[in-house]
């Protein structure tokens, strides 16, 4: 015989089968967004953090929900490409290929850096690829036809065009551009508003670092067959560590003393404080003059996207993202210390130390990561409530939830 219990249980079970037959059924063709996902399930991520919701799981999973997510946000946002410290000099470029564009990071001969489309606008041949220091007359010249563009975008050559051709109509298209904190951001949009006024609050945290004139090294390189989402969300909370990193991490920077920063931008912040309040040991020389809250905590701000730091009082950990589908991209870390470390003879060696102690904290990451894909691919995956924990993701979701319903 059953008990009341089991019957409670089975109604629950009813109501998610049914919640998860409503978001897999094909939606009707007017109010819904791409991927079979209802508006009323985005629209309740934007709720107050106790009310709200997270991203519906198909959101992460869906390739036709990706190709939203690249239309709304990837080619309206600001992306990280690199650092000014690549391009120093007059017509030094670099280029870059995100959500299939190649861009071109160049100065021009006024030291003004631009950010160009890499097509021509002949054919559509890659007029450069790689990185180095580019004609002072010709600029770049595509390898097909032989149209030569200057640093500017401006069309310098189109070889055997006929008379009356208009070479003011054939510049390479031009993107937003601007740089925070020696970082190099584009966006698709050229109109849009700049990044870096956006960016003032975290600015006053970030300042006593003197990032742009950090020198910067390659920590990471790595494939990952997953969702940026669910690799992002993990990286911003701290809610995970009691269990995922309970040997590693967790007995440094306990979880229920973080402290998660109101927000103003596109952007969140949040503070990992030491278990007895002194500073950490750090594997690089410690950066002078640092307030001491710097000084005793570690801190994790993202510029969204998907743009991710992690920060103690010597160095800066980024993490870039070149991001291809819904599952499959490449995690890109660098560590970012002060020039005269970055200098140093023994700084690569000390590099490869740095990443041997992060691996065992990288591996549980991952881990969870990996889990949490094969969860969220479950036909009975719903939205989930937010933890007090989770302020910064809610932040994340809040913000995304509101260009996927632009």
């Amino acid at each position: 015989m059953r008990g009341p219990d089991f019957y409670q249980m089975r109604g629950v079970a009813v109501m998610a089968r049914a919640m998860v037959l409503e978001t897999s059924t094909k939606d009707s063709p007017e109010g819904n967004l791409p991927g079979r996902i209802l508006r009323s399930s985005m629209e309740a991520v934007r709720r107050p953090l106790d009310k709200a919701v997270t991203l519906p799981t198909r959101a992460y999973t869906s390739e036709e929900f990706f190709r939203h997510e690249v239309d709304k946000v990837f080619m309206r946002s600001w992306l990280h490409v690199g650092r000014a410290s690549q391009v120093p000099n007059p017509y030094d470029f670099f280029t870059i290929t995100r959500f299939d564009e190649r861009i071109i990071v160049v100065r021009d001969k006024d030291g003004v850096l631009h950010a160009l489309s890499a097509t021509c606008r002949h054919r559509g041949f890659p007029v450069a690829d790689g990185s180095g220091n580019c004609s002072k007359t010709r600029g770049f010249v595509c390898p097909y036809h032989g149209w030569a563009y200057r640093a500017d975008g401006s069309l310098a050559a189109a070889p055997f065009m006929q008379k009356g051709f208009d070479a003011s109509a054939s510049r390479l298209p031009e993107f937003g551009i601007d740089v925070w904190q020696g970082f190099i951001f584009i966006n698709f949009d050229a109109a849009a508003p700049k990044l870096s006024p956006q960016l003032k609050t975290v600015d006053k945290v970030m300042d006593p670092f003197n990032l742009s004139a950090m020198g910067s090294g390659p920590l990471r390189r790595l494939d990952w067959p997953g969702n940026w989402k669910a690799m992002l969300d993990n990286f911003t909370e701290a809610y995970h560590q009691p269990l995922i990193h309970s040997k590693t991490f967790e007995p440094m920077s306990p979880a229920r003393l973080a402290v998660y920063e109101d927000i103003d931008g596109p952007y969140n912040l949040y503070w990992l404080p030491s278990a007895n309040g002194e500073p950490f040991p750090t594997l690089y020389p410690p950066i002078k003059g640092l307030p001491e809250r710097l000084a005793s905590s570690f801190l994790v701000v993202n510029i969204f996207p998907y743009f991710h730091m992690f920060i103690d009082a010597s160095c800066i950990i980024s993490l870039d993202m070149d991001i291809r589908s819904a599952n499959d991209l490449r995690g890109i870390w660098d560590v970012h210390v002060p020039a005269e470390v970055a200098a140093a003879p023994d700084f690569e060696e000390k590099t490869t130390t740095f990443m041997k102690l992060l691996m065992p904290i990288f591996d549980e990451d991952e881990g969870a990561c990996r889990e949490v894909r094969y969860g969220q691919r479950s036909r009975f995956a719903e939205q989930g409530a937010f933890s007090w924990m989770e302020k910064s993701v809610h932040q994340l979701h809040s913000w995304l939830a509101d260009r996927y319903l632009d």
